[in-house]
């Protein structure tokens, strides 16, 4: 089965056979899959592409819907968990110049031609729903919804600990970082940033919304374990760190 991938007159996305093999999905079961995902909906695709096949090598239309769909699940990363009393939250579609500019990369393909900003706020305004949807049936829990759909994507918009070894210092053999996950590269690998960088960015971009994410994990992290908090309040959490023996043996005893 080769299928390639249109837009309707409606501003529908749609797969069909293929007649040119450069552009076709190559493999009787990826195939399949998509066929399947976007015969549900539009959006049901995108959400597919942008999960299932987030790592699959796909022809250029459908890299440039995955990409699409990679662009809102990276926006739904970097807001702060759902709170129980949140009873109506979304993802808000990227200004008219992001999609404007976003419609003019498309890829050749059948179609292209009615394709334009308006098109793909339609696009994400019906990937959001599904995605509401979603995360409600996984009891409001986007990290949930997350975890069913890809793990990788659990990644972006989190802080990570890390504790490696600095073999170079006998005296403070270890080293601590705080990195934030900013994105998934174009190969799904998490894109880690220095906490210190990822805050100077957020804030002088004045991203409220992706500034409280950051610091959410971070604030309930100090509440329960009291090294995270001496680190917090000193600022010291925000650099890197030359760790001794005892250090590194007791961020061994707080983690799982």
């Amino acid at each position: 089965m080769t299928l390639a991938l249109s837009i309707s007159p409606h501003g529908r996305l749609h797969v069909e056979t293929a007649t040119d093999e450069e552009a076709a999905v190559a493999g009787e079961a990826v195939a399949r899959r998509i066929e399947r995902a976007f015969a549900e909906s539009t959006a049901q695709g995108l959400l597919h592409l942008a999960t299932v096949e987030l790592e699959t090598n796909l022809p250029v239309a459908f890299s440039f819907a995955r990409d699409w769909g990679r662009a809102y699940l990276t926006q739904l990363c970097h807001r702060p968990e759902i709170g129980s009393e949140e009873r109506s939250w979304s993802v808000p579609a990227p200004p008219v110049e992001e999609r404007t500019a976003m419609a003019l990369t498309a890829p050749p393909m059948r179609g292209a031609e009615y394709l334009n900003a308006e098109v793909l706020e339609v696009w994400w305004l019906e990937l959001d729903r599904l995605v509401q949807a979603e995360v409600e049936a996984a009891g409001g829990s986007i990290q949930k919804f997350l975890e069913k759909r890809n793990p990788l994507w659990r990644m972006v918009g989190r802080v990570t600990f890390h504790l490696a070894e600095n073999k170079r210092d006998p005296e403070f053999p270890f080293a601590f970082l705080a990195t934030y996950s900013s994105r998934l590269s174009a190969h799904g690998k998490p894109q880690h940033l220095p906490l210190e960088r990822a805050l100077r960015e957020y804030g002088t971009a004045k991203n409220h919304a992706a500034l409280l994410s950051l610091l959410q994990p971070i604030q309930q992290a100090a509440e329960r374990v009291p090294w995270v908090k001496d680190l917090t309040e000193s600022g010291e959490m925000y650099q890197p760190l030359a760790w001794g023996p005892q250090d590194a043996y007791r961020f061994l005893q707080d983690v799982e």
